[in-house]
């Protein structure tokens, strides 16, 4: 009987043996060569081959809602993917397509928390009115479509408290405008020059909002406002905000190349929209 099952053991360690070497050799005649032809067409190693893209289903299922009109569910899954797959060949693109969503959500008559109404009253000027709801001019007037300063009694217009601050990051070449902490659009920068003294780390502040036209400088209720020069000065010396055909200007030695950090015109004049004088201006490595 011992006998017996010392024979039924050893055929069944042969038949597992025998299993064993099957699929070895299954795999060096057959799958291991089909993984070695596909890593060589996509020139990708044995690990990135392997590491599926979790990031990529937020992605498209963002892009199915941007093109059904719900963008703030589109805007919201694909924060929800730079947040938790940062590693996603999909992150660059949809960190812009969240700027550029922010920004629409933002400037629209579409709700978003924050985003109120402000029905005017005899007397009111724009000016107060922007104090009062702690947003800009310029914010009232692109939001509710208006190319000039005049106001009604009984007129209802769009307000935002606007709590923006910039991270400005040379080594980048990048300008990040933040919504209180969140993270709300990105820009280039397309130039820069700054005095020596000017080295991040810098903590500062938005300390004034310029407009120029021609050599003189005017205010919003001025013809020629908006189409003018703009560029924000700060703080600390020598750092400014300007877009890029600014010329020689105020804050440069006669005839020198101009102090600030440059960016393309229509960037330049977002941010101008959106921060206040009391804004904060962070310049980091």
């Amino acid at each position: 009987m011992a006998r017996i099952k010392f024979l039924l053991a050893f055929f069944a360690m042969l038949i597992c043996i025998g299993g064993v070497a099957g699929a070895y050799f299954y795999w060096k005649k057959f799958a291991q060569p089909e993984i070695a032809v596909n890593r060589h067409i996509s020139g990708k190693s044995g690990s990135d081959f392997e590491r599926p893209d979790l990031g990529k289903r937020h992605f498209d299922d963002a892009v199915a809602l941007i093109k059904e009109g719900e963008f703030v569910s589109a805007r919201d899954r694909l924060l929800y993917l730079m947040k938790y797959y940062p590693e996603s060949a999909t992150f660059a693109e949809a960190r812009r397509i969240v700027g550029e969503l922010n920004m629409d959500l933002l400037i629209s008559k579409i709700p978003i928390p924050g985003k109120g109404e402000h029905t005017v009253k005899r007397g009111e000027a724009l000016i107060t009115i922007s104090r009062r709801n702690k947003t800009t001019i310029d914010y009232i007037m692109r939001a509710n479509g208006k190319t000039s300063e005049f106001i009604f009694p009984d007129e209802v217009l769009t307000v935002y408290p606007l709590d923006f601050s910039v991270r400005i990051r040379l080594a980048d070449g990048t300008v990040t405008l933040f919504d209180g902490d969140t993270f709300f659009k990105e820009y280039a920068i397309v130039d820069h020059h700054l005095p020596p003294d000017c080295r991040a780390p810098v903590s500062t502040s938005v300390s004034e909002r310029v407009a120029w036209s021609g050599n003189r400088p005017i205010t919003f209720m001025d013809i020629n406002y908006m189409n003018c020069s703009k560029w924000l000065r700060t703080g600390k010396i020598g750092l400014f905000l300007r877009h890029v055909d600014t010329g020689a200007a105020e804050g440069s030695p006669a005839g020198a190349r101009p102090y600030g950090v440059m960016l393309e015109k229509a960037d330049l004049e977002e941010l101008f929209t959106i921060l206040r004088v009391g804004s904060r201006v962070d310049l980091v490595k």
